[in-house]
């Protein structure tokens, strides 16, 4: 028993002394979304994407370039030379041209899928948000658990001095002190285990931030402004503002445009060509002419590219459809869990909170005067922490309903 005291004081010490040593950041939720933004690696990667895409609508918008031809006499078999221009020579430019609107509908296509690109990233954004809301509220949870365990510990350790000079008066019976120990070793152990979940979380919000592992993350409270909104208007409000819906309704769009450009890559391209001078290849010399060349549409009109645009353009319909009922469904959820987990919320009171903290410290007092008996206190002291660990655990959730909400509609309906 001695040994598992010595142990568990060891670890919180230990880490307690590491929380010092680190450089520590006081930051509330608004700070860290800002920073988040700003430092997040995962989102500066994704701008990348978004000049990517641009960078393609900008080689879509070029026309093709000119061709240019020269063709000259290699060897003369009559004057037995070599490389004689002036024997033979052909000078060509040709020019490719595009009809039924290829080059047009290219752009479209270029200009819808930047806008997809561009669609995404905030969908990356609102993801990472989410998340880091959700881990920041977590984290605070478990700080303030941390701290009602150092409180609790702090009186234990008071209480069992107290005991141990009264067994050396022969006040008190050893069994008493033993249990005290026991009951402090017990709390100990749950506190070690809300420490460890505090590094992990805390390890967690270090990456999204872009942090260094020596940093020491400091939360503070959250206090939402809880203003009831109507279901009607979330879900309309969502329709505007998911980035997911918007992404499945550019994803048609991108489908339509498609369509459009493998109807017009059905026809052919023209070539025109003009030769300025050849000197000595012609019935005429110098010759000069123009060419125009095409390619006629007798094996491959496209036809199986404009049935996948067109099969396409159905998948995303379905897609559309499906990504509206799932929004509408994941509101009206989230909308009825804050709901329940308010009215959860709520009983947790200012009052009933200030009568808790009353009830410990008077279990400390009747203790020390002896007017309560050991179990009693060591039951008064569980009834504590359980009091303030399942108000922290109902406030996490109660946050993480709001967060969710904010998150199924896309907009932070409430702050």
């Amino acid at each position: 028993m001695r040994m598992i005291y010595l142990v568990s004081v060891f670890v919180l010490s230990n880490l307690c002394l590491k929380a010092q040593q680190h450089d520590t950041i006081f930051i509330n939720v608004e700070q860290a979304k800002a920073m988040l933004l700003k430092e997040n690696l995962s989102i500066l990667s994704t701008y990348y994407e978004i000049d990517i895409a641009e960078a393609q609508l900008m080689q879509t918008k070029a026309w093709n370039n000119p061709y240019f031809n020269w063709n000259q006499d290699m060897y003369s078999v009559e004057l037995d030379e070599y490389f004689n221009y002036k024997n033979q020579f052909l000078v060509q430019v040709d020019q490719v041209f595009s009809f039924a609107g290829k080059h047009t509908n290219t752009v479209k296509l270029a200009k819808v899928n930047s806008e997809i690109n561009k669609m995404m990233m905030k969908d990356v954004v609102r993801s990472l948000l989410m998340e880091l809301t959700e881990n920041y509220h977590q984290l605070y949870g478990l700080q303030q658990k941390q701290f009602i365990y150092d409180q609790v510990l702090e009186r234990y350790s008071k209480v069992i001095e107290a005991s141990e000079t009264q067994l050396k008066l022969g006040a008190i019976a050893q069994n008493e002190v033993i249990r005290l120990k026991s009951e402090q070793i017990a709390i100990q152990t749950e506190a070690l285990q809300i420490a460890n979940d505090q590094l992990t979380v805390m390890g967690t919000l270090r990456v999204m931030l872009n942090l260094k592992p020596t940093v020491y993350i400091v939360t503070s409270e959250y206090k939402p402004l809880f203003t009831e909104p109507g279901l009607a208007d979330l879900l309309k409000q969502s329709e505007e503002n998911r980035t997911d819906f918007k992404l499945a309704q550019l994803n048609k769009q991108y489908q339509q445009v498609n369509l459009k450009l493998q109807k017009s890559l059905a026809y052919p391209d023209i070539t025109f060509g003009y030769q300025p001078k050849d000197r000595g290849s012609n019935y005429v010399r110098p010759y000069s002419g123009i060419e125009v060349g095409f390619e006629i549409p007798l094996f491959n009109r496209n036809t199986g590219n404009i049935r996948i645009a067109e099969f396409e353009i159905k998948k995303a319909e379905l897609q559309l459809t499906q990504q509206q009922n799932t929004l509408q469904n994941e509101v009206t959820s989230a909308f009825y869990s804050l709901l329940k987990t308010k009215t959860c919320m709520d009983n947790f009171n200012d009052t009933f909170l200030a009568q808790v903290e009353v009830l410990n410290t008077n279990a400390n007092i009747n203790y020390n005067k002896r007017n309560i008996s050991l179990l009693e206190y060591i039951d008064l002291q569980r009834i504590y922490i359980e009091n303030k660990i399942q108000f922290m655990d109902i406030r996490y959730q109660y946050l993480s309903a709001i967060n969710k909400l904010n998150f199924s509609v896309g907009l932070d309906v409430i702050k």
